[in-house]
């Protein structure tokens, strides 16, 4: 019999779901999907994309999941583990998700994490421009509609979270569903982390190396180490050619993991928001999402719209 996930954290992208992940895959009753971002029940039946065929990176995740057979065979690995899960931040936004893991999954337990939507924004703005591939030249585009910032789902729209997780309310009973900040998991990981082993059903007293930073976004320093080390580097991209799979067991290599992390943070530089920019982008974007969703999941977010 198929093993499946009986849990899936949806997102949000740039707010915590990479250390989630690897906190997660630290614990011994609990089995990963090794790929992290499959994207299945957002993308399943569709063709994948070349990104040299979409110069504006409206279909960005090149190597998810869209066939069933494929998505079982990432599971195979599981052998007595209480707990299998993925993440995908793609099926927080996603039209189709939460209805195709309704269908398939219907007991699944669903854990979303959730930041400031306007920090959340910029930190994918940095994150993308370390990349090289910035939706546009400056983050103050954002504030005009009908723009590829509002075109591409995974920008300004992934922060309309009351509108995304409603799909999910709607479809599976409270009790399977459990909302996180990001401000909780910055100021103490463990106590979430724990929290999150109780709700998918492992033994809380594992304690995972909450030491390193994961998936930091910032301005690159030193371009010529990030050719190594970085995103796109040329070693994990030489590696790929040879073998994508040895490509997945370097990468997942938890001591290279850490290294590598610590060493991509130290290469980047934080530029700051300007408060300006954060009270246009709260008022003229987010507020009405926000008050919102202080209803929805029961949490005060008055500070998401304060100008700081």
């Amino acid at each position: 019999m198929s093993k499946l996930p009986n849990f899936v954290i949806i997102g949000a992208g740039k707010s915590g779901t990479t250390a989630l992940y690897e906190y997660l895959a630290e614990h011994p009753q609990v089995y990963m999907s090794q790929i992290k971002e499959t994207n299945f029940f957002a993308l399943e039946g569709e063709q994948l994309v070349d990104p040299k065929d979409d110069p504006e990176q409206m279909h960005y995740y090149p190597r998810s999941i869209t066939k069933w057979e494929d998505y079982l065979k990432l599971f195979e690995g599981a052998t007595d583990e209480k707990a299998i899960g993925e993440v995908s931040p793609m099926y927080l936004y996603s039209p189709e998700a939460a209805f195709r893991l309704k269908e398939k999954l219907p007991n699944v337990k669903i854990i979303a994490i959730l930041r400031n939507p306007v920090d959340r924004l910029y930190s994918r703005y940095m994150h993308l421009a370390r990349e090289n591939r910035p939706p546009s030249s400056h983050f103050e585009d954002a504030l005009t509609p009908g723009n590829i910032w509002w075109k591409r789902n995974d920008l300004v729209q992934e922060g309309f979270y009351h509108t995304h997780l409603s799909k999910y309310y709607e479809l599976f009973p409270a009790d399977q569903i459990q909302v996180y900040l990001y401000e909780d998991l910055r100021k103490d990981p463990l106590k979430v982390i724990q929290n999150i082993y109780d709700f998918i059903g492992v033994d809380g007293w594992f304690e995972p190396d909450l030491s390193v930073s994961y998936n930091v976004s910032g301005v690159i320093q030193n371009k010529t180490l990030d050719k190594l080390i970085g995103q796109n580097s040329i070693i994990k991209k030489a590696i790929r050619q040879i073998s994508p799979k040895l490509t997945d067991r370097v990468i997942n290599n938890q001591l290279l993991k850490r290294w590598i992390s610590q060493l991509r943070k130290k290469n980047l530089k934080k530029a700051p928001l300007s408060k300006e920019t954060r009270v246009a982008m709260i008022q003229n974007i987010y507020q009405t999402e926000v008050q919102k969703l202080q209803s929805l999941i029961n949490r005060d977010l008055t500070n998401w719209l304060k100008p700081y």
